[in-house]
């Protein structure tokens, strides 16, 4: 039977997954980097060992794999196999395509994670059925992920789509891109908990601070937490979040008009209530007159397994594009 070898890399483990051409998820298994410890060839060692065990464990032959996709974060560009650059990881125009063929013989794709995992939204997730989606991932830092007319959009150099660094206030707060102001400066799982301590700093006898206090730590979910209890502080940093969320929202419809737009990464755990929060104000922000569809926003659906189904997706979309490296 051929098989997907999917690899969704990040900063602190990698996540392999052998998937059917059904694109379902036969068997996973995952390690951890070792904490900025290793150079990039031992990660991919590591990387190349892990694989041939998973193969082995399950029975199946390197000769099985139908294709090879490898989600990364940072750039990676499939036409010339080359990881250019990743802000956490020790990858600089590395030469990973070249180094995994040394030990595969089977076609090797690969990109952005986040892109991918847009992908896999868009076809086996929230947005089924929607041939242009937008998905963004609040995590850590802030991820967007394209697709459009079924396909992730690239760019001319493969290096879309980072919508998380467009600027939201001029001079406003630093990112770790170099710019200031950055839409992941604001809407990001960091950012909210930055925007969380700071209120707790101000209002050191809230519910908000009580709160942090019975959690053990200020998380992205804090300030939920003491919303829910009807705590002013809490609900404030809430709806400033939700705020700058649905700005960068309706910016997202007005420069694609996506079916949908996917919220993913930790802090969509809050579920609907999240999307509750920002609809409203997203779809009033947004160019939307007389007679013409609302995008739908939801809530994405297949947790981290996202980035892993979406790398075996994106390596049979090359293939029936005619893609061979």
């Amino acid at each position: 039977m051929a098989i997907f070898l999917a690899v969704d890399v990040g900063g602190s483990s990698i996540k392999l997954g052998l998937v059917s051409e059904n694109f379902e998820l036969l068997v996973e298994d995952s390690f951890r980097t070792q904490d900025n410890q290793e150079n990039s060839d031992q990660i991919v060692e590591n990387l190349t060992k892990h694989s041939l065990d998973l193969l082995s464990k399950h029975d199946y032959r390197k000769e099985d794999l139908k294709a090879i996709g490898i989600g990364v974060p940072g750039t990676a560009i499939n036409r010339t196999g080359i990881y250019e650059f990743a802000g956490n990881l020790p990858f600089r125009r590395y030469p990973l395509r070249k180094k995994l063929t040394e030990i595969f013989n089977c076609p090797i794709y690969l990109g952005n994670d986040a892109n991918f995992a847009g992908l896999a939204e868009s076809r086996l997730g929230a947005g089924q059925g929607a041939e242009n989606s937008v998905t963004l991932t609040l995590g850590t830092g802030m991820g967007a992920g394209v697709v459009i007319n079924d396909r992730v959009y690239l760019g001319f150099n493969e290096a879309a789509s980072e919508f998380g660094h467009t600027v939201m206030e001029i001079d406003g707060i630093p990112c770790t891109c170099g710019r200031n102001g950055c839409f992941e400066s604001y809407v990001s799982a960091t950012a909210l908990i930055r925007q969380t301590k700071e209120a707790i700093a101000e209002n050191p006898d809230s519910i908000l601070a009580i709160t942090a206090n019975a959690e053990g730590k200020v998380s992205g979910r804090t300030s939920f937490n003491a919303w829910r209890n009807d705590c002013p502080v809490g609900t404030k940093v809430v709806k400033t979040y939700a705020k700058y969320l649905a700005i960068g929202i309706a910016n997202v419809i007005n420069s694609y008009m996506p079916d949908v737009v996917i919220i993913g990464g930790g802090i969509s755990n809050e579920g609907q209530c999240l999307v509750d929060l920002c609809e409203d104000e997203a779809i009033k922000q947004s160019f939307l007159h007389g007679e013409v569809a609302i995008p739908k926003i939801v809530i994405a659906t297949l947790g981290n397994k996202a980035g892993t189904l979406g790398a075996a997706l994106f390596a049979d979309d090359c293939l029936k594009d005619g893609l061979i490296y």
